[in-house]
């Protein structure tokens, strides 16, 4: 049998060296926050390299447009969606100029005297 992974969502999503690190949490169900509800702690983490996390991210994305469509009610005139297989484009925000920290603003210039 395969190993399955249940998690209740992505916590801390770390880019070190080239190495994404995403650290997968779920509810705790011994430990409380603050605010009496279940803490998130930390179960599990998938490490990969920032082109695997990319092509990683467009699947994401892929199924996570087929939700929004499965979750909008149909007319009887409003066609199903076509299934394709063809890879959808990578959304601006995965593309990996995104993931570049800007550079730090220059000071500003300061006349002499």
């Amino acid at each position: 049998m395969e190993q399955q992974i249940f998690a209740d969502g992505i916590g801390r999503i770390a880019i070190i060296d080239g190495i994404v690190r995403l650290d997968l949490v779920t509810h705790s169900a011994t430990e409380n926050g603050a605010d009496g509800k279940p803490r998130l702690v930390l179960t599990s983490r998938v490490v990969m390299g920032t082109d695997q996390f990319l092509r990683a991210a467009e699947k994401i994305v892929e199924a996570a447009r087929m939700i929004v469509e499965q979750r909008q009610p149909r007319t009887p005139a409003t066609p199903a969606p076509v299934q394709s297989n063809r890879p959808q484009a990578v959304p601006p925000e995965f593309k990996r100029e995104s993931v570049r920290p800007e550079p730090p603003p220059e000071p500003p210039k300061r006349p002499f005297p």
